[in-house]
């Protein structure tokens, strides 16, 4: 019975002397010194600054249309002998091409009756003036040195009545010739057949429709702005016509592709648009079908660039740098300042400063949750943006 007792001492002697040993160590264990890490700020990315003259670009968008639009109407009634090749819908003409020709023979006959007129006015007047003239010799040798009393004794009245008969038959003539060319119907510009209404052995009266056309040479495209923008740009008014607008530049994607054509604002349209309160600029394209490209048609839809006015000694910071649309973050000394600007214009994605900001300053682009006036930060370079992973702020630090 006495083995008992031991074989239970010694295992609980060892357990105390290990419990002792621990907390001998623990207590002989010396507090490491507690170290605390500068807090220097978040990384912030920045851009340096310089004025310089910036070209102003007036954006906007518009659809183009034709500068002339009309519809071919005939003057004359009479039914359709020929139409032009082109005359069908996408044809392009020339000026003075007969698009459509009407039967001319009714017209012929017309200008043949009004001529056989006009020698039968010619030979009634020279019979009047023979007339008149006997009258005057018989008048004379009865009444030598004296006047007649009343222009009917040397027969005036006929004689004038003989001359206008002679003009209006000329004038008749001139009608007649005048409808005989209006069977062939054309137009003095270069063109393009938007719809044909009528073809050979149709019978066409004055005043139907037989196409719709517009001229090739020149679009147009009304472009809406606010009225703040036309003071960057250059329009011409009432009366300054041969003043030349700003330039443009039209781009438009078609088939794929991405094209440009030169043009240039001629006016602003006579009213501003009651629902937007915009004023229509017009932007004109000259030659739109040339230079080896797309054409530029009516209904295309355009983004428009205008050519503005020059802004000298601006900052062009990026436009999501401007705060409160007038306050700029400035680093200055490893501190963040917020600096109020005098912005004169945001233009897309970039903001125009002309004043508040100094040759060289350097503006935060970077966007931060919390900012205060003065607060410490750093700016990124290759270097800590490899170390930035690693560096974190401890608990507790601030600006």
């Amino acid at each position: 019975m006495s083995g008992l007792p031991r074989r239970i001492a010694v295992p609980v002697l060892i357990v105390a002397a290990g419990i002792v040993l621990a907390v001998l160590l623990v207590a002989s264990r010396k507090t490491p010194p507690r170290q605390k890490r500068e807090w220097k700020g978040p990384l912030v990315e920045a851009v340096t600054v310089h004025p310089e003259d910036v070209a102003v670009m007036v954006h906007g968008t518009g659809t183009v249309r034709a500068r002339i639009s009309v519809q071919l109407i005939p003057q004359v009634a009479g039914r359709i002998v020929e139409v032009h090749p082109a005359m069908t819908a996408g044809g392009f003409f020339r000026a003075g091409e007969p698009l459509a020709v009407i039967e001319a023979t009714d017209h012929e006959l017309a200008v043949r009756r009004a001529e056989a007129a006009v020698e039968r006015a010619r030979v009634q007047l020279q019979q009047a003036e023979a007339e008149s003239t006997v009258a005057r010799r018989e008048w004379d040798r009865i009444h030598p040195g004296e006047e007649p009393v009343s222009p009917l004794v040397l027969r005036i009245p006929q004689l004038e009545q003989a001359r206008a008969e002679l003009h209006a038959a000329e004038a008749d003539l001139e009608t007649a010739r005048l409808n005989l060319e209006r069977t062939r119907l054309s137009l003095p510009f270069d063109g393009r057949v938007v719809t044909k209404n009528a073809d050979v052995g149709q019978y066409v009266t004055p005043g139907q429709p037989v196409a719709t056309v517009y001229g090739s040479h020149s679009m147009e495209i009304p472009v809406p702005l606010r009225d703040s923008e036309l003071a960057w740009i250059d329009v011409p008014g009432p009366g300054q016509a041969a003043t030349p607008g700003s330039a443009v530049t039209v781009t438009a994607e078609f088939a794929g592709r991405e094209h440009t054509w030169d043009g240039r604002v001629t006016r602003s349209e006579g009213e501003v648009d009651l629902a937007t309160r915009m004023v229509h600029v017009v932007v004109e394209v000259d030659e739109p079908f040339a230079g080896g490209r797309p054409a530029l048609m009516p209904g295309m839809f355009v983004h428009v660039a205008i050519h503005g006015h020059p802004l000298e000694g601006a900052f062009v910071i990026p436009r999501h740098a401007v705060h409160e649309g007038s306050v700029a973050w400035v680093a200055r000394e490893g501190r963040l300042r917020l600096t109020p600007v005098e912005v004169a214009r945001f233009d897309r994605d970039l903001a125009l400063v002309t004043g508040g900001l100094s040759d060289g300053d350097r503006v935060v682009t970077s966007q931060l949750e919390v900012v205060t006036d003065g607060m410490k930060i750093r700016i990124t370079t290759p270097a800590e943006e490899a170390a930035a992973a690693g560096d974190t702020a401890p608990a507790g630090a601030g600006a």
